[in-house]
């Protein structure tokens, strides 16, 4: 997995330190460029990517996956409320660091006419 992010670029919260949210957001932008893999799609990231761009938690990580990537119109819908939620609030407390720098990460690819990859 190619990391793109660091923690460097990133606050740690009460709970969990910058390392943890880059890992994140380099998983984020793996799991979409492998095309939603659903063996990529882990308890923990499931569990970060419930409480994060506007997103509530699903009975359970199969529900939240069915729900947003089993086909390619949930795909596209995902990434429109990912691109038009988050980045609010402190980052001392909330990922809103993060959703910041993957909603400029995914402007930036479709910009560059490569959403083709992403869609």
């Amino acid at each position: 997995m190619k990391k793109i992010f660091d923690a460097s670029q990133f606050v740690a919260t009460q709970w969990e330190g910058p390392e943890q949210k880059a890992k994140f957001a380099n998983h984020f932008v793996h799991f979409i460029e492998s095309g939603y893999n659903a063996n990529l799609f882990h308890k923990w990231f499931y569990t970060r990517l419930s409480n994060t761009f506007g997103h509530i938690a699903h009975y359970n990580v199969f529900g939240f996956y069915d729900t947003w990537f089993s086909d390619r119109e949930k795909q596209k819908h995902f990434l429109r409320h990912t691109l038009n939620s988050g980045g609010y609030g402190d980052p001392a407390y909330t990922y809103s660091d993060v959703e910041k720098v993957l909603k400029a990460y995914l402007k930036n690819y479709t910009e560059k006419g490569e959403s083709y990859k992403l869609l």
